[in-house]
């Protein structure tokens, strides 16, 4: 497939702020695709520019102290450069984000209907009745149980797991072809945070959408991608595959989240596991490797080189690292 052809293309992509401290690199010459009806995974800890890159990909940056340089093609429109205006066009239609935070992203004082036929009626011209009545199919399709009755609802009436359904209704009211899902289950409990995750593949297939789904645990995107980027300090730092993301994993960092993870299989009271040390300032990044300070294979090299990704023997998966991990032999069934 040609790079016209994909639904997202971005190339050499960076967001630098400009702070009191210095100038804060969040995102670095990232480069990705993403095709049609495709799921595709970003993961990191806190800080390590999964959001910034969304939001860069949106166009929603802060209109003052921020400098983006690079490509970001949308279904075939750059989103780097342009004006408000512009972006507007595309916001809602070809693209739409579930924040981190639905009490954030919803008005407290408008009914969740009212935020929802907003959409329709600013963007899909629709009429009153006929938007409210779409809210409503909207809240049905979510999930939401009673949907005549929550769309009159308050925000503050609703429980954590209905408040993030009624967000990716908002998200789905013009019919997006690629949803931003950042952290969609911060906060929910881990049934909730299922039901969620299951609803997003649900509306995935059913309106062909594609995902780009972004989160800090690597358990939350190992049956529900196609494709992995790890990120650290706004690097892309290993990609590839989901299935060689977890089966030939080659970063040091991406070992170290994976077992951070809990595990159902652990004993109760199982010590978790913490990535030791603390993510790097951004505004004084060290001259090597950003994670050679917190790795215990680190050497010399990785404290004075930077490493560059580097494409691995399997095609598509590539990783930054001087000292990799060993490829881990197939399991024979």
């Amino acid at each position: 497939m040609s790079e016209t052809d994909r639904l997202l293309v971005v190339e050499d992509l960076s967001t630098t702020f400009t702070t009191p401290s210095g100038r804060l690199p969040a995102v670095s010459h990232i480069s990705l695709s993403l095709d049609q009806n495709e799921t595709l995974g970003i993961v990191g800890e806190s800080g390590s520019g999964k959001t910034v890159l969304a939001r860069t990909i949106m166009g929603l940056q802060p209109r003052t102290n921020v400098e983006v340089t690079g490509s970001v093609l949308l279904n075939g429109h750059q989103m780097v450069g342009v004006s408000e205006a512009e972006k507007r066009n595309y916001w809602g239609t070809d693209v739409a984000m579930v924040f981190q935070d639905p009490m954030t992203s919803l008005n407290p004082v408008m009914r969740v209907g009212r935020q929802i036929d907003e959409a329709l009626r600013v963007r899909m011209n629709m009429p009153k009745d006929a938007a409210r009545a779409r809210a409503i199919e909207l809240l049905e399709l979510v999930g939401i149980p009673s949907p005549e009755r929550r769309y009159r609802a308050y925000p503050g009436q609703l429980s954590g797991g209905m408040r993030q359904r009624v967000v990716i209704a908002t998200a789905l009211a013009c019919s997006p072809q690629l949803l931003i899902a950042d952290e969609p289950t911060t906060g929910l409990d881990v049934t909730i945070q299922a039901q969620i995750l299951n609803l997003i593949d649900e509306l995935k297939e059913r309106l062909h959408m594609s995902v780009v789904l972004i989160t800090h645990d690597l358990g939350v995107v190992a049956t529900r991608t196609s494709r992995i980027i790890v990120m650290y300090a706004g690097r892309v730092v290993e990609t590839g595959s989901t299935r060689d993301v977890f089966h030939r994993m080659r970063m040091p960092y991406t070992r170290a989240l994976l077992e951070s993870s809990p595990k159902v299989t652990s004993p109760s009271h199982t010590r978790l596991h913490a990535i030791p040390g603390r993510p790097p300032n951004l505004v004084n990044l060290p001259p090597g490797c950003s994670f050679a300070p917190r790795c215990a294979s680190a050497t010399q090299r990785c404290h004075e080189e930077r490493p560059e990704l580097e494409v691995d023997s399997t095609p598509g998966h590539a990783f930054a690292c001087w000292n990799p991990l060993p490829i881990r032999p197939e399991r024979v069934a």
